[in-house]
């Protein structure tokens, strides 16, 4: 991270936050501590999804950078692909998976981004401690920033 200015900060790929989301790289772009806004490059494996939930604290919105990803949402569900702008704003339910056989990349903001972030962070050092999770313990998780499982 380089600083040119007060407030102005440039974030480069070899000092990123790297963080695991159950097996789902996220580096962390913009910790939303500059700006409302947090930004992260996540990377979707083949399989891997997110049920059905609900932020109360954060609008989200994916830019869709390689591959495809289902994206879930009230009415139905919608297959996207690069160049695809996702918006999905707080307190509607959303959804998504990667039904394909080839990593999803995509860029997940959140505004104002602290409440995802810190849940983000929660799970990767759950994860990275090696402790099993029993079933509840992630709704649990999620509901401390703001999240709920539908």
């Amino acid at each position: 991270m380089a600083n040119i200015h007060p407030g102005v900060r440039i974030v480069r790929d070899d000092v990123v936050e790297a963080l695991d989301v159950f097996g789902a790289a996220m580096n962390i772009l913009s910790d939303a501590t500059n700006l409302p806004l947090m930004v992260g490059e996540h990377v979707v494996p083949p399989g891997y999804g997110v049920p059905m939930h609900v932020h109360d604290h954060d609008d989200e919105l994916f830019l869709m950078l390689a591959g495809e990803l289902t994206v879930i949402g009230e009415s139905g569900e919608a297959r996207v692909g690069p160049g695809t702008c996702v918006e999905l704003p707080r307190g509607r339910p959303h959804s998504f998976r990667n039904d394909s056989d080839a990593d999803a990349r995509l860029y997940v903001m959140a505004l104002p981004g602290q409440h995802a972030l810190e849940m983000f962070r929660h799970f990767d050092r759950v994860g990275r401690s090696g402790k099993p999770l029993a079933p509840a313990d992630i709704p649990a998780i999620a509901g401390q920033y703001g999240v709920r499982f539908i």
